[in-house]
């Protein structure tokens, strides 16, 4: 026989394991050739959220003797998953808003600790537009800086994980780099620079050279 394929998980076991048992998937011309049995079928029915247990018996019911009925809507995960991923998304929704706000009050508070510096460079003559390019300079060091290191750190830690809280509970598991999240997370720091640069540089465009002159 010609193997067509072989799948990564049991789908006829609540955790994907085989169990040491082989299972063959034939059309059904093969499988009365090699066991000499017609007549069986296999059907999955996936039922509704709210389906209840008289749903069940009217299909067992529909049945009769001519078959085996199998309940396992129990097996269900969605609910723990989907629980579950909130709570996590959740979780960084919030890590990602510390973050913002750190980025954004750490560039702020530069600026303001240097806005004497940034007066004198205006009075000699230099553009609020090249002073926004330095804060704009300042604020990508920090966030590529970030970048490397926390992509390094979160990418040791979560292949550390993967190992104990996956691939030894599912052995067709396997670890890959998160290309998606990352992107994600560079988007992300980027366009928080760009915010954070945005309310020093106005308050730069608004910056009394006459004033600054006279602190000085």
């Amino acid at each position: 026989l010609e193997i067509a394929g072989l799948l990564k998980y049991d789908p006829f076991s609540p955790d994907g394991m085989t169990g040491g048992t082989i299972t063959l998937m034939t059309s059904g011309q093969t499988f009365v050739r090699l066991t000499g049995k017609s007549g069986y079928d296999l059907i999955d029915l996936q039922m509704t959220g709210g389906a209840s247990d008289g749903d069940v018996d009217a299909v067992r019911d529909l049945v009769g003797a001519a078959g085996d009925v199998e309940d396992r809507r129990d097996m269900s995960t969605f609910g723990t998953y989907m629980a579950f991923m909130m709570f996590v998304y959740g979780f960084l929704a919030v890590i990602a808003l510390v973050a913002l706000l750190n980025m954004v009050n750490s560039i702020s508070m530069s600026v303001s600790a240097r806005i004497r510096q940034y007066g004198a460079m205006r009075a000699v003559g230099m553009s609020a537009a090249q002073v926004t390019k330095m804060i704009a300079a300042e604020a990508l060091t920090y966030a590529a800086a970030g970048c490397v290191l926390g992509c390094g750190i979160g990418l040791a830690i979560h292949r550390g994980m993967y190992h104990p809280l996956i691939e030894d509970h599912f052995a067709y598991a396997a670890w890959s780099v998160p290309t998606i999240p990352l992107l994600i997370v560079v988007v992300f720091v980027l366009g928080a620079s760009a915010l954070a640069v945005a309310s020093p540089a106005r308050r730069i465009r608004h910056l009394s050279i006459t004033e600054t002159i006279d602190e000085l």
